[in-house]
């Protein structure tokens, strides 16, 4: 295999299990586990939904609560109802430190398939 598909393989090996597939009676998404019970996701998502269900690719159904949402930058805090039940979180970068041509992966959930993985490169900045 060669170091670009090694390097998307282990990131996607890394992240599969700590992205969740969010399920709102106003949409779904996915979101990501940050740490001490906390989940972020889109705003779109959520909508004014105060509540739902974290579902993860190894089968773990977590029930959260909606903390708060942003929709001028769509982002959306959830809590956990169980926090020791969600894996561990994981590392987030900083956005400060892209340069344009560096490459990025993104797993998620898009329209509920779970575990999805592509790669790409940071085409601009400041977008």
């Amino acid at each position: 295999m060669d170091s670009y598909s090694q390097t998307v393989s282990a990131v996607a090996a890394e992240l599969t299990g700590k992205v969740a597939a969010v399920r709102t009676e106003r949409g779904s998404g996915s979101a990501v586990v940050t740490g001490n019970g906390i989940l972020i996701t889109n705003a779109h998502v959520v909508g004014q939904s105060r509540r739902g269900r974290a579902d993860f690719i190894d089968g773990m159904q977590v029930d959260v609560v909606v903390v708060g949402t942003d929709p001028l930058s769509d982002l959306a805090v959830l809590r956990a109802a169980h926090p020791g039940d969600l894996p561990e979180p994981v590392v987030l970068g900083d956005a400060d430190e892209l340069v344009v041509g560096q490459l990025v992966v993104a797993v998620g959930n898009p329209l509920g398939l779970a575990g999805s993985v592509t790669a790409g490169v940071v085409s601009a900045l400041g977008r």
